[in-house]
């Protein structure tokens, strides 16, 4: 009939060989060398592209986080130099960037030893949601093929010889689950800086540019964290039945909400992440006069 089975399922002939028994190891046409292959799409620009974006995210967050330290070079910036650059304090507001939330500032005045007065606050916060994102499954796929190189593509040479999973230092990725917990605690502590961000001196009540900008944050992060795959598995994983006598169970619209926006993760992932970047940089600019912007308030206040 003029057609080679070359693969098939059980007892099959390929071409070239002998009949091949059950479970037997078969060769994929995978071209061998880094970046070898046989696709003739554009196949490195999604790896690029998310090497770039996740690059200056980590660097930017690294710079911040470090920013209000007091040590080395750092100490010429930030609350070591007089200026702090976490939160808009003024006209009675309180906008505090969600990279130093909650504010916990290392000194005399807190439980902190001496020893440890040099931290920035945002050391004690960012290991919990870097945590959760670095753990996260989407992000092992992005990062995994924009650093990593394995695998660098589908069907794309990669520059090691085998795939061992997730093993040795990579263990850590099995603290997804209790990240998760952590996340999920983080909620309502931002929400909680909403909430703040309205109080004025006084006892009077306002929104500004940065009350809108945390809001979005708090939308942006419950939106990635309700549709966080541990999150799905934890509200629907193990059920036998989803109906109640009087209809579906809490359990199980709770399954369906995480479902919507577990199908649409990536996108939720992506923009959480520079939402939050933007939210601290919008405080950053804010408090320093390099940059000179104002929180405007679009309603109340002082």
């Amino acid at each position: 009939m003029g057609f080679t089975a070359k693969y098939m399922v059980g007892r099959h002939w390929t071409k070239g060989a002998g009949l091949r028994r059950m479970g037997e190891k078969i060769p994929l046409p995978l071209k061998k060398g880094f970046g070898a292959t046989d696709r003739v799409d554009a196949w490195w620009k999604g790896p690029s592209a998310m090497a770039f974006y996740l690059g200056i995210m980590v660097v930017y967050a690294t710079w911040r986080g470090f920013m209000e330290a007091d040590f080395w070079i750092f100490a010429d910036f930030g609350r070591s130099a007089g200026e702090q650059t976490m939160a808009i304090e003024s006209n009675g507001s309180h906008v505090l960037s969600p990279l130093f939330s909650p504010l916990i500032v290392p000194d005399e005045h807190s439980w902190m030893p001496e020893a440890l007065w040099w931290l920035s606050p945002a050391m004690f916060i960012l290991i919990f949601p870097a945590g959760f994102r670095g753990t996260c499954y989407y992000y092992r796929k992005a990062y995994y093929r924009a650093f990593f190189q394995n695998p660098t593509a589908c069907a794309v040479g990669k520059p090691w010889n085998e795939y061992k999973g997730e093993t040795g230092l990579l263990i850590v990725q099995n603290l997804h689950r209790y990240f998760l917990y952590a996340a999920i605690a983080y909620l309502p502590i931002l929400s909680f800086d909403v909430y703040l961000s309205m109080r004025f001196e006084g006892g009077n009540w306002g929104v500004s540019v940065g009350t809108l900008v945390l809001l979005l944050n708090v939308v942006m992060l419950a939106g990635y964290t309700f549709g966080c795959h541990a999150f799905r598995h934890l509200v629907g994983g193990g059920a036998n039945h989803w109906t109640g006598e009087s209809g579906p169970t809490l359990r199980y619209r709770m399954w369906k909400m995480s479902t919507w926006f577990n199908e649409r993760h990536k996108e939720w992932a992506l923009y959480s992440l520079l939402v939050v970047m933007f939210a601290d940089f919008y405080v950053y600019a804010c408090t320093d006069a390099m940059f000179g912007w104002t929180d405007y308030m679009l309603w109340g206040g002082i």
